[in-house]
């Protein structure tokens, strides 16, 4: 399995001290992000888009890690005109850093309100020549939340088939969103795996959130095994990991309770 650190682990470290800790654990491959959700704080220091991107090629050369992914184009699926300067902005970052791949998110409106209707088909519609052209990949991640546009991985696929399967597009499979959404599609295009795992909070699938979201350890209600297994014999995905709980990051411990996820993972894989 090749393990990756995206950069909502500890999202308050600068970009430099990030590529040392994935040093540290012994990963090769981290994602990057220009942002976080609503409420959650994250430096101005960690958004790769304030770098110069060529420093951010020679960082990840220097430290033999490849960065996988900008994280994300959000509220990709309702495409207009902002939208689009957005995605253009993204995916020249990542051409000229040396990224192979920006995430696509879907629209999530806030709690108490009705999920928008997903525009995926005019969204890939603009995506596709601004990918193609910068040979750069777009990576589709549902988001099983109930007030999210896209929750499942079937929907994408469908689309997919229908325009060509092109290669600048592949999916993103979150175990977290896998989970809350029942969803029990996989997807033959699947091009990376986050990881997190949520103990038994006492609360329904449907009501959890990033926060909820921490390593992925033997208190985990969200079946990442069973996905994981089932994954192994399908993907050859790189297994990215995407907590967001705040005490994950602050923990003095960071780098040992990575390795402890890490060796929990494989060892059960292999069982």
């Amino acid at each position: 399995m090749r393990f990756s650190l995206n950069h909502s682990i500890a999202p308050l470290m600068p970009i430099p001290d990030f590529f040392a800790l994935a040093k540290e654990v012994g990963v090769n491959a981290i994602e990057l992000r220009d942002g976080l959700p609503p409420g959650w704080a994250f430096p101005e220091s960690s958004n790769v888009l304030n770098h110069d991107p060529q420093s951010i090629a020679r960082l990840a050369n220097d430290s033999a890690i490849e960065i996988l992914t900008i994280i994300a184009l959000q509220r990709f699926d309702q495409w207009n005109g902002e939208r689009a300067e957005q995605a253009r902005t993204l995916i020249g970052f990542a051409a000229a850093a040396g990224i192979r791949a920006i995430v696509l998110c879907p629209s999530v409106t806030p709690v108490g309100s009705r999920a928008l209707a997903t525009g995926l088909p005019a969204a890939l519609d603009g995506l596709q020549p601004l990918l193609e052209d910068a040979g750069v990949r777009g990576l589709i991640e549902p988001l099983g939340f109930p007030r999210s546009s896209l929750r499942t991985q079937g929907v994408v696929d469908a689309e997919l088939a229908r325009r060509g399967n092109s290669d600048c597009f592949g999916i993103v499979h979150d175990g977290f969103h896998h989970a809350i959404a029942r969803d029990r599609h996989y997807s033959p295009h699947i091009a990376l795996v986050h990881l997190s795992g949520v103990p038994d909070l006492g609360l329904a699938l449907e009501d959890l959130g990033d926060e909820h979201r921490v390593l992925v350890g033997p208190d985990d209600i969200l079946d990442n095994m069973g996905q994981i297994r089932r994954l192994l014999g399908e993907t050859s995905a790189p297994w990215s990991f995407e907590p967001f709980a705040r005490e994950v990051g602050a923990s003095p411990t960071l780098a040992a309770d990575l390795g402890s996820s890490m060796n929990y993972i494989r060892e059960l894989a292999q069982a």
